[in-house]
């Protein structure tokens, strides 16, 4: 066989495994394009059934104890889809001490959610409707919305799912109690999104936090009227942190990345039942305080300037939010409006905000 040949034969070859190559790369991809949008990739609200045993759950809602339970859902084209799910009380404070009904984890069987919506999900929290009183439905929507805005401030967020649940009894012949309600991405989802990792770790020092990340973490909390977190320790010594979680590419790398949840207790919910934690000289949970890091201020207006320009999609969830009453509404908008005012008054900002940094 001469050279010349050779060559050929060779070249031929690599022909036909780059076209293998692309034929499987495009089968893949058509494949995946089958698929229905992932869960957390569809903003959209949906109308869904969770039956399961509500009264057994409210009786024994102290002990960790999962029941079986069915979701029905809209797929493609509004047809249903019904899948067996398991559901766990959780929580601490709405499940003891606030609700009548518990927040939920939802566990999925992951081999079966192949192929659907919920692919990739092992278990997901659930926010429900608390009590009956719709003033408690009020609260969460306006709390779902507060994740949204976190949404528009950085890819570094949980993502939710907005939905309106017909919660029906499974062991009685009752009406259903239909709520807004809605899922939260888990925390390995949010670091993949980002190309990093979910943190198993006690303490984090606040210089090892990002500090452009966590300049705007500190200004949303501060925004939204939150003081119930803490970013750098928590009751946990083996997790951090207190209504935070920490991602980044390794517990021995820097920079890490701060991401809050849990905002029932924000001046901007103004639940009847939170209060400020202790320790801090603030009247009640309507009044402001910012805690950030002073290891941030040197990029806040930076920051304070993407919230300038984020403030007409930000009063639009509340604006155009349908379940909101007129009153919540009004009342929600008034309070974000009071935010912009500091932000836009340098003397303000420097006294309210930057003169209060910690570290």
């Amino acid at each position: 066989m001469t050279p010349a040949t050779q060559s050929t034969k060779f070249l031929i070859l690599l022909s036909s495994m780059a076209i293998s190559l692309l034929l499987t790369a495009q089968l893949t991809q058509a494949a995946e394009n089958d698929k229905p949008t992932k869960l957390f990739e569809d903003g959209s609200e949906w109308k869904v059934t969770l039956s399961g045993p509500w009264r057994e759950v409210q009786k024994y809602v102290a002990k960790d104890r999962r029941y079986q339970a069915q979701l029905t859902y809209p797929g493609e084209n509004e047809q249903l889809i019904t899948i067996d799910v398991e559901v766990e009380p959780r929580g601490i404070t709405r499940r003891n001490r606030v609700c009548d009904f518990p927040p939920l984890k939802v566990y999925f069987d992951k081999e079966k959610m192949k192929g659907t919506a919920f692919r990739g999900n092992k278990s997901l929290k659930l926010v429900t409707y608390c009590q009956a009183n719709t003033k408690y439905e009020q609260y969460y929507i306006k709390e779902f919305l507060i994740y949204r805005i976190y949404n528009l401030i950085t890819e570094k967020s949980f993502r939710v799912k907005p939905m309106v649940i017909d919660y029906k009894d499974s062991e009685r012949d009752s009406r259903a109690m239909t709520r807004f309600s809605f899922l939260i991405e888990d925390t390995d989802d949010v670091a993949k999104r980002n190309e990093l990792e979910k943190l198993e770790i006690g303490k984090v020092p606040y210089k090892q936090l990002d500090p452009v990340e966590t300049g705007k973490f500190a200004l949303f909390q501060y925004m939204v009227g939150n003081l119930d977190w803490a970013a750098t320790g928590g009751p946990d010594d083996k997790e951090c942190c207190h209504n935070a979680k920490i991602i980044g590419t390794s517990v021995d790398n820097e920079p890490k990345y701060v991401i809050p949840y849990d905002f029932d207790s924000t001046g901007l919910v103004n639940a009847h039942y939170a209060a400020p934690p202790n320790g801090l000289r603030v009247k009640n949970i309507r009044q402001r305080l910012y805690r950030g890091f002073c290891t941030s201020n040197e990029t806040l207006p930076q920051t304070a300037e993407l919230f300038r320009s984020k403030k007409p999609e930000i009063m639009a969830l509340f604006e155009e939010n349908e379940h909101l009453t007129s009153s919540n509404r009004k009342k929600a908008i008034d309070y974000l409006k009071d935010f912009y005012e500091v932000l836009d008054d340098p003397k303000r900002f420097k006294r309210e905000i930057t003169d209060k940094c910690r570290g």
